[in-house]
C-alpha cells in the first residue's frame, strides 16, 4: 500500500491525552445481542506462513523524532500510524508491546490470553477482550478475540535489534468487521528506540481519529513505567535462556 493512494492524510504532533473508548460503542448499547454476536473477522496474514515484515512499512520521518499520519480510505477502512523515538533500551519496549495492559483501555476491560506453542514465533498467542460499557441504564459486554504474532527479526529475545508484531481480529462482536495492525521496535541504541505503530480498521463509530488517540495513549503507557516492565523483562529472558547442560 502507498500512502498516498486514495488516502486523505492527515499530519499532526500527537498529544498526551488519554483515548476514550466509550462514545465508539454507545450505538452498541441499544442492542446487547448484537454487542455479544459472533463473527470471524477478515484477516491481514497467516500465522502459518510466517513473516518478517509489518502489514505496511513505517514511514520516514521528516526531520524530527516523531511522525503521525492517520486518515480514511474508500472502502470506510480508518488507519493511523504513529512513529517515534522512545529513550528506553530496546528489550523494555518490546516487552512493553507484549503485555497487552500497555495496548488496551485497562479502565474498562478485561484480558484473557492463550499461549499457542511455536517454534517460528517469539510469542503466537489469542486475546480475548471483553470491554464493559455504561449508556444510560443499560451494561453491555463487547466482545472479540484477536491473535498476536511476535518476531524477532535480528538480535535475539535477551537482546533484540528488531522486533515486528503482527495481530488481527479473528472472531467476536460484528461491530468490529475488520481490525488488524503491526508494531516495530527497532534499536537506535542501549537506551534509545524506534517505534512504529499501525492499525486499521472497519468498526462501528470508530473514526480514524480515535485509532490516532489510541497510539497517543498506548505510548503514554510505554513511557510511563505502568506494569512492572523489569520484572516482566527478566521473566521473558528467564523463559527463553539455554537450558543447563547435564552434567
Amino acid at each position: 500500500m502507498k500512502w498516498s493512494d486514495d488516502v486523505r492524510t492527515t499530519t499532526r504532533r500527537a498529544s498526551e491525552r488519554a483515548w476514550r473508548l466509550i462514545p465508539l460503542w454507545v450505538a452498541i448499547a441499544a442492542s446487547p445481542v448484537l454487542a455479544q454476536a459472533a463473527d470471524e473477522g477478515a484477516g491481514c496474514f497467516d500465522v502459518a506462513e510466517g513473516f518478517a515484515d509489518p502489514l505496511i512499512e513505517p514511514m520516514p520521518y521528516h526531520g524530527a523524532d516523531l511522525r503521525v499520519e492517520y486518515g480514511e480510505r474508500p472502502d470506510g477502512t480508518a488507519w493511523a500510524a504513529t512513529r517515534v523515538v522512545v529513550d528506553l533500551p530496546p528489550e523494555v519496549v518490546v516487552a512493553k508491546v507484549r503485555d497487552h495492559r500497555n495496548i488496551k483501555d485497562m479502565k474498562n476491560t478485561e484480558l484473557s490470553t492463550r499461549d499457542i506453542d511455536s517454534a517460528d514465533y517469539l510469542d503466537l498467542r489469542h486475546v480475548d477482550v471483553d470491554v464493559t460499557v455504561k449508556a444510560a441504564l443499560l451494561k453491555v459486554h463487547v466482545r472479540w478475540t484477536e491473535e498476536w504474532a511476535y518476531r524477532i527479526v535480528e538480535g535475539t529475545p535477551e537482546a533484540p535489534r528488531v522486533m515486528v508484531a503482527n495481530y488481527q481480529k479473528v472472531a467476536g462482536t460484528h461491530h468490529i468487521r475488520h481490525q488488524c495492525g503491526s508494531y516495530v521496535v527497532r534499536r537506535l541504541g542501549p537506551n534509545r528506540s524506534d517505534l512504529f505503530m499501525y492499525e486499521e480498521i472497519q468498526a462501528t463509530r470508530r473514526s480514524a481519529e480515535d485509532t490516532h488517540k489510541m497510539h497517543q495513549r498506548i505510548l503514554t503507557n510505554i513511557r510511563e513505567d505502568l506494569w512492572p516492565t523489569e520484572q516482566l523483562v527478566a521473566d521473558r529472558r528467564v523463559a527463553h535462556a539455554e537450558p543447563a547442560s547435564a552434567e
